[in-house]
């Protein structure tokens, strides 16, 4: 195994450059594509005309996104869901510190999110306390590291987010009916569109629930979650939890794994 010279990503069968006698990935195993320093010499005349016809375009538009692009994609190395955990974690240790300062400015609180409406966002990755937290990264760990590897780092981050944002609008709409000065934080609803996603995609795994000892589907799962929600929601108040967030991140979370399976079965065909 080796690892790409520009984006670090290990390949087990890596592209050698003839020209520069670099090691590359798939992606940027084209001479034009990791800024080969050997397609200056002589030897770049056996370069086919298509390749050098790409290089010379950008030059001419003087398109240089290469940086940009790169930079991501060394983020992205370390797996978007262990990124996602860790700013949650630094979001926690941050609320020990300063206490409910941070909870003012990151949680959801309806009756302030027009003056602050980044809440919708930042609400996801704060957490009412430790044990919330450690429940909530236990199992996104699990279920957010499978459908990355599943879907791709792009597509994961499209469902955790899409998921997180559905789940606090949903709430703003309920909150705002009862009392919209009760605030909402975590990324349950975040998680729910995750597990969702990966139901649809892999319908076939089976996971293990408390307090269910035995392993149970996962397509089983989340309807027994959604259930247990459905029952609930009217008494959020009483519970203190969001159920209308947890069903609404569901949903969109089936929906893009509905999109994300029927986009694979079109590649396979």
């Amino acid at each position: 195994m080796a690892k790409c010279d520009v984006c670090g990503k290990e390949e087990y069968l890596p592209y050698k450059c003839k020209y520069c006698g670099g090691t590359f990935c798939a992606e940027h195993r084209l001479p034009e594509n990791h800024n080969c320093p050997g397609i200056k010499n002589r030897d770049y005349w056996n370069v086919p005309v298509k390749v050098k016809k790409r290089e010379n375009i950008a030059k001419s538009l003087e398109i240089s996104v290469k940086p940009v692009r790169r930079t991501v994609r060394r983020v992205g190395v370390y797996g978007w869901n262990n990124i996602v955990i860790g700013i949650c974690t630094v979001v926690l240790f941050i609320k020990l510190l300063f206490g409910g300062i941070v909870d003012y400015y990151l949680a959801l609180i309806p009756a302030l999110v027009f003056k602050m409406p980044w809440q919708i966002i930042t609400a996801i990755f704060d957490h009412a306390n430790f044990w919330h937290f450690f429940v909530n990264m236990f199992v996104l760990l699990f279920f957010g590291s499978e459908l990355e590897r599943r879907a791709g780092g792009g597509n994961y981050l499209k469902v955790f987010f899409l998921s997180g944002i559905a789940g606090n609008l949903a709430y703003l709409a309920y909150a705002f009916w009862t009392n919209p000065f009760i605030p909402a934080l975590g990324a349950s609803a975040a998680i729910f569109g995750v597990m969702g996603a990966l139901a649809m995609i892999a319908p076939y795994i089976n996971v293990v629930i408390f307090p269910i000892p035995i392993p149970i589907n996962i397509r089983l799962a989340i309807l027994l979650f959604a259930l247990y929600d459905i029952v609930l929601l009217p008494f959020s108040i009483k519970t203190g939890v969001a159920h209308i967030s947890h069903l609404a991140g569901l949903l969109i979370g089936i929906y893009m794994g509905k999109i994300l399976r029927l986009k694979r079965r079109l590649e396979w065909l």
